[in-house]
């Protein structure tokens, strides 16, 4: 009679696809649960304030782009309630002072009925990366792969995102990070917001991993002998 152990390894097998089995191990795919890094216990609501702008962008609110964007991201993808209020103006001060401002932020808290309060600072600019490249291809009469280089007009995207969670009730900052990301797109006159969107795309998980817990795919190599 086989032992469970002889049992599972055999079905293991069978189901691993062809080039997955090297000698002696076997390739296991597994999802690991990934806590959020706040302490959610008694956090049903946030609040999305306006950002702390470092540049501007005529052809873009972003603001209204970036918090719109984030609370659309939030409704859908955690169970946060995301309370639907302009988002108010923020005192002048300093990143660092108004982050420190513990009594604002709980009078704001108050106010909205906000367990949570979301707010940073974003940074974006594009650039004219246009320049000379290398390319290969292929030469319709010899056929062979030739080298050679070409003008070629293009635009750089970079975003750098820092976001603050706040508790609503004490005013605290319990939570803080850096995001930043950088694209180059062939051509002209892009569309700035695309851009924007797009490389938000790429850090979203790690955002919401902030305040939902997530999972994360590795893999794993299990000794058969």
């Amino acid at each position: 009679m086989r032992r469970p152990a002889e049992t599972l390894l055999i079905v293991l097998l069978l189901l691993l696809p062809a080039g997955a089995i090297t000698a002696g191990t076997i390739q296991v795919h597994v999802t690991l649960p990934l806590p959020e890094r706040i302490d959610m216990t008694g956090i049903d609501t946030i609040l999305v304030t306006r950002l702390v702008l470092l540049t501007d962008n005529p052809k873009v609110d972003l603001n209204r782009e970036m918090v719109g964007l984030i609370k659309r991201e939030l409704r859908k993808k955690s169970r946060l309630q995301v309370l639907d209020v302009e988002p108010p103006p923020l005192p002048e001060q300093s990143l660092d002072e108004l982050t420190a401002n513990a009594p604002f932020w709980k009078d704001m808290g108050e106010k909205y009925g906000a367990d949570l309060i979301l707010t940073g600072s974003l940074g974006y600019e594009v650039t004219d990366r246009s320049g000379f490249v290398q390319e290969d291809f292929i030469s319709p009469t010899t056929g062979q792969r030739i080298r050679r280089t070409r003008f070629a007009d293009r635009e750089g995207f970079e975003m750098h995102l820092h976001l603050y969670f706040i508790r609503g009730r004490s005013g605290k900052l319990v939570y803080d990070d850096r995001f930043s990301e950088d694209s180059t797109v062939d051509g002209r006159g892009n569309d700035p917001l695309t851009a924007l969107f797009s490389m938000f795309d790429n850090i979203e998980t790690d955002v919401l991993g902030i305040i939902a817990r997530k999972d994360r795919k590795e893999t794993r190599t299990l000794f058969t002998e």
